[in-house]
């Protein structure tokens, strides 16, 4: 089995290029060894780093308040990114999907994530992440549609590592264009690319970081009771540049939250411009200016952060963001 981890693609996804400590091979013969102790209270740092990104890469939350981190605490997050892996794919649990989705709502979700148990790496566990791992490979079903991009982020995430706006402009300036042309075709709405970089920048820093909301997940799980649970825990997830939830699915001209998911990053771009116009005529109004002011950036950041967007100074950073693209373009 350990040779499973040593293929080229599985190790670029469970180890940074620069990290040379493998000590994770350690606690992985132990589990062939028969030692199925591997728990989150024994299993060493860089197995759990390896195992946060294994996790990350299939879309699965790693800490508690739902960010995709990784940080070497198989804390209560990274517990409940591996029970619900192993709920999704059938593997022997003592929880069911009610455990998984247990009521909770946005300000105790946290404090009450120990209704989930504490879950064990096992052999069985390791071999199907390695084996779902290798077929979303293969189908092409990974972050953005592409592998070279998956881990670009996985690895930009792992550092901390944001972009800057030159950077963004850079890696995503024509893709950007190629959007706004695509919006403009489909929807005859013009908008500027700064609002679409500005946008990017406001809400990753250019580097793809999901974000589970576990209340969510609960809230849709009861309205949709026979739903299948990995949809619900997308439909209750943000993803791509521009951090859209995806419960909005329809709503950026997709079939399903997965979907969401795996779109390339021009598509996640022309995502967010559908977004943007797709809900309020006032907001559509706003993002065709190529010269906004305040009260602008305050209607965008309302829509784009809701009602307690000045608190975090939303439209402020959005108007910097805007400007300094524009000064570049």
């Amino acid at each position: 089995m350990i040779e499973k981890f040593e293929s080229p693609k599985i190790k670029k996804i469970i180890t940074l290029p620069e990290d040379n400590d493998l000590s994770w091979k350690t606690d992985v013969q132990k589990l062939i060894n028969g030692d199925i102790t591997l728990d989150r209270k024994t299993v060493g740092e860089n197995s759990i780093k390896a195992l946060q990104r294994l996790l990350i890469f299939l879309g699965y939350s790693t800490s508690f308040r739902g960010a995709f981190s990784i940080d070497g605490d198989f804390g209560r997050g990274t517990n409940r990114g591996l029970a619900q892996f192993k709920y999704d794919h059938g593997l022997r649990i003592n929880y069911d999907r009610s455990t998984l989705a247990y009521p909770c709502k946005a300000s105790n979700a946290h404090r009450l994530i120990t209704a989930i148990p504490d879950v064990k790496l096992t052999v069985p566990t390791l071999k199907k992440l390695i084996e779902v791992a290798e077929l979303a490979i293969n189908n092409g079903e990974v972050m953005c549609g592409s592998f070279k991009d998956a881990i670009f982020h996985l690895n930009n995430t792992h550092r901390r590592s944001l972009l800057t706006c030159r950077k963004i402009l850079e890696a995503y300036g024509q893709l950007a264009q190629n959007a706004v042309n695509q919006i403009k075709a489909e929807r005859g709405v013009d908008i500027p690319v700064e609002w679409l970089l500005s946008i990017v920048r406001q809400e990753t820093g250019g580097v793809i970081r999901p974000r589970f909301e576990q209340h969510l997940m609960t809230s849709y799980n009861k309205k949709w009771p026979t739903l299948d649970l990995s949809e619900i825990r997308f439909q209750a997830t943000s993803f791509g540049l521009g951090q859209i939830l995806g419960v909005n699915y329809k709503m950026v001209g997709l079939s399903s939250a997965k979907d969401m998911y795996f779109s390339s990053p021009e598509e996640q771009l022309i995502q967010i411009g559908r977004f943007l116009i797709k809900r309020s005529q006032k907001t559509k109004s706003v993002v065709v200016k190529k010269r906004p002011g305040d009260a602008d950036f305050r209607t965008i950041g309302r829509y784009y952060n809701g009602p307690k967007y000045a608190e975090h100074h939303y439209h402020e950073s959005l108007a910097r963001w805007f400007k300094e693209f524009q000064s570049m373009m």
